[in-house]
């Protein structure tokens, strides 16, 4: 033993520094000098308690004098003098149950406050012992249990957590993940203690599980020194409601040896060798259609002869045993079958490779369900399990691009969207930007220049791509898919050019790609289209796609020019700076090719449907419209023939009876005509501005958390079917409208109605007005015929000399 005097000259310092007397612990040092003197002879862990006690002891003077000195009248108590007695498993002993009467008896007897010792015992016969690992939680668990009194255990933490911190990284634990455990049973606590959970010790639990025996339920509550006000976690000896999770443990460095027997009755043979194994704590055992499996805690070389024994054995070594732990399990079958689907929700080999668990889930005790996880897989089975057991309400959204339509998805969520009714938090705590110096209102969370740091982000479960155009989106959602992730996009423009790559990666990955607001901004054409039974139900759909175009038209209608029209939908927020995907018609084409692909069940490339713009519509014409009974529109159709697909894009008359009539502005419509059904099907609603794509957006949100819940994966699978023939124009038979802006002379009529009637197509009525700058506007309703045959015979009229300009629009009468 060395020279004490070093560590006395400390504590008579820190005496002097609490206002103490410094001889106070002088009858006390006389005690271990006398201690040290006899450590001779001693088996050296006995000869080890006898002094390491002493830290202990010292410190409960020190406390005892500071209470009184602050007028308290307190004494501190030995092991000797409370009848603290254990067994004599020097370094690690256990307090004698039989004792606990005497405890309470002292205790109760002893006036004033006791301040007492943890982590020291004494045997019957007087020896010094410690108790372990834990041992202070354990003298007060077993204190509380003598006197059957609620015991508060202050640690540096909140109290239990659901699952180890350290499994995840600081993006989630600034999160506040894991969250804490608001109450334990004393079994579910012992199963966290003892296999994992680094907050309680088992032996403390031990003590509570043994004194509910003896009728004496002990209450811990475990709580923060640095953060007393919160409630911590209780720990109480009555069971918890029947089948609810409460933690996830994770043992590292555990051993698996897995034996293939011929036969079901050598189990019981081998099991025997197992349990004989030295030194070693069998954790977990179970057989299975000709497959035994033993967990244990260590490796030994009798493990690995064992292993070399039976031909048909494999030992995978420092794996991890993994656990749920809550009371009942067994006894809720939609928990086990969660934490099955969970795992099946890993299986994805293009991600992980091999499957992450050595052996897959199952219940072994009524409270538990085990498994064995590769090491390099553990953080990602216990994160899954904790999002899908522990976090269902809970959606974290990763934004790429925070423009407009970004914008309006925040401002929905925080302000419309009910948590109460959904039972769903949303949460956004990242955001791929370009400009990271440029506010952004409403958010609140990370911005970053570099899409991983939201495509790999372990909180996210969803990727929100609203950069729009081809690339970079596709990567990032290929990205995003392949990282687990679910997919929302609003971009039509991917999604008609790279949507079956993307929906195929979606299926292979188990993930949802939810795409609602790519098509007429609110209107929930697509929920309504995809719950359809039927892929023949269908005859037409037509609408209007485009709010841009249709807010043009219809200022143009009021008596606005084109020009005049545009600027005021540019300053609305309506138009883009370029307005040509718009008003050229390529943003309906797009969408177009999306709602046909999935009404018809078959992969509609968009470049191949027929597109005309609103760029050529003037005044004279929506004026005219007007004097006939019409309005302009911007109508996208597709219609089913016995052969094949009408699919086309282009600004048309649309008469007073028809259902897209009364659509005007910015507000979009789609009618559906379906079989048997003698007027149409019609969704309306506002398809431009940030605020109607919102709400399609945050209802995918909704739509993929109930998915995500259920461990659903829903997809279209248009794109699997074969492509249809699309009809050409001469298929196109519809009543049309023509303006011809010529030159004012006579016979110009004559020939006009001549080259018409060359191609077959006939007047039904006609009008003339002039334009006051020797120019007339000719506008003729034409009866129906096919669209070929007037593109023959307006091919020969653009050749004539008195032709400006020209206008063709198809009629639809309702």
């Amino acid at each position: 033993a060395g020279d004490p005097e070093p560590l006395f000259g400390l504590h008579r310092q820190l005496l002097t520094e609490l206002d103490l007397a410094a001889d106070l612990l002088d009858p006390a040092f006389e005690e271990m000098r006398s201690d040290l003197g006899q450590l001779t002879g001693l088996p050296v862990e006995e000869g080890r308690d006898r002094i390491m006690g002493w830290g202990e002891l010292l410190s409960s003077r020190m406390m005892a004098a500071c209470l009184r000195a602050r007028g308290w009248d307190s004494k501190a108590a030995t092991p000797a003098e409370l009848a603290f007695v254990t067994d004599d498993v020097f370094q690690d002993a256990n307090v004698l149950w039989d004792s606990l009467e005497d405890i309470a008896r002292r205790v109760i007897a002893s006036p004033g406050h006791v301040v007492f010792p943890g982590y020291v015992g004494v045997t019957a016969d007087g020896r010094r012992t410690t108790l372990g690992r834990g041992g202070s939680d354990y003298t007060a668990a077993v204190m509380g249990a003598a006197l059957k009194r609620e015991v508060e255990i202050w640690t540096d933490v909140d109290g239990v957590a659901v699952t180890n911190p350290t499994f995840f990284d600081e993006r989630m634990r600034s999160q506040g993940h894991p969250s804490t455990i608001e109450r334990l049973s004393h079994e579910e606590a012992y199963q966290m203690s003892a296999f994992g959970s680094r907050v309680l010790y088992q032996k403390c639990l031990t003590a509570a599980r043994m004194a509910a025996r003896k009728g004496r339920h002990l209450k811990m509550t475990v709580k923060n020194t640095f953060n007393p006000d919160h409630p911590g976690t209780i720990i109480e000896s009555h069971a918890s409601p029947a089948g609810v999770p409460k933690g996830i443990t994770a043992l590292e460095e555990v051993q698996l040896l897995t034996v293939y027997l011929d036969r079901e009755e050598d189990y019981r043979g081998l099991l025997g060798e197992v349990q004989a194994l030295p030194n070693l704590r069998l954790l977990m055992a179970s057989y299975s259609t000709g497959r035994a499996s033993f967990v244990f805690d260590r490796l030994s070389e009798e493990l690995e002869a064992l292993e070399r024994h039976h031909r048909d054995a494999h030992l995978s070594r420092d794996q991890v045993l993994v656990k749920v732990v809550g009371d009942g399990l067994g006894q809720r079958h939609a928990t086990i079958g969660r934490i099955h689907q969970t795992v099946d929700f890993l299986d994805d080999s293009d991600r992980f490779g091999a499957p992450l668990l050595h052996k897959s889930p199952q219940l072994l005790t009524d409270s538990t369900f085990e498994a064995v996880a590769l090491k390099r897989g553990a953080r990602q089975v216990i994160l899954q399990l904790y999002k899908d057991l522990f976090c269902q309400s809970e959606l974290t959204v990763g934004m790429l691009g925070l423009g407009t339509v970004a914008g309006g998805v925040l401002e929905y969520s925080q302000q419309l969207f009910s948590r109460r009714k959904t039972g769903v938090d949303l949460r956004f705590p990242v955001a791929l930007v370009r400009d990271l110096g440029r506010p952004r209102r409403g958010f609140e969370g990370k911005l970053t220049s570099d899409a991983r740091d939201v495509i790999e982000d372990p909180r996210v479960d969803v990727v929100v791509e609203l950069m729009g155009g081809l690339e970079p989106a596709r990567t990032h959602i290929l990205a995003a898919l392949a990282n687990g992730k679910h997919v929302i996009t609003a971009n039509k423009a991917v999604l008609a050019e790279h949507g079956a790559e993307l929906f195929e990666a979606a299926r292979r990955h188990g993930r949802n790609i939810g795409f609602e607001g790519s098509v007429c901004g609110e209107i929930p054409v697509l929920e309504v289209v995809q719950d359809m039974p039927s892929d023949q139900d269908v005859d037409c759909l037509l609408g209007i796609f485009n709010g841009t175009s249709n807010y043009l038209l219809s200022r143009m209608a009021s008596g606005m020019s084109y020009d005049e029209a545009l600027k005021q939908a540019q300053d609305a927020g309506f138009a883009e700076a370029d307005p040509s995907l718009d008003v050229g018609g390529g943003d309906a084409t797009q969408k177009l090719s999306i709602l046909a692909s999935i009404v018809f069940h078959a992969p509609v490339p968009w470049r191949e449907i027929l597109c005309h713009g609103i760029e050529g519509v003037r005044a004279v014409d929506t004026a005219e419209a007007a004097r006939l009974g019409y309005v302009v529109r911007p109508v996208a159709l597709g219609r089913r023939h016995p052969d094949g697909l009408e699919l086309w894009v282009g600004p048309v008359l649309v008469g007073r009876t028809h259902s897209l009539y009364p659509v005007a502005g910015e507000t979009c419509a789609v009618s559906l005509e379906l079989t048997g059904r003698s007027e149409p099907f019609t969704l309306v609603g506002k398809g431009a501005g940030a605020l109607p794509t919102a709400r399609s957006v945050v209802r995918d949100l909704y739509e993929v958390s109930r998915r995500s819940r259920h461990r659903m994966v829903e997809l279209p699978a248009f794109h699997q079917a074969e492509p249809p023939c699309i009809l050409g124009p001469e298929r196109h038979v519809y009543p049309w409208w023509v303006r011809f802006t010529v030159k004012d002379e006579p016979g110009v009529f004559g020939r006009l109605a001549a080259l018409l009637g060359d191609q077959e197509v006939s007047i039904r009525q006609a009008s003339q007005t002039e334009d006051g700058k020797g120019l007339a506007h000719v506008m003729l309703m034409l009866k129906p015929c096919p669209r070929a045959n007037l593109e023959r015979a307006m091919a020969a009229i653009r050749g004539q000399s008195f032709l400006e300009a020209d206008q063709v629009l198809p009629v639809l009468e309702g």
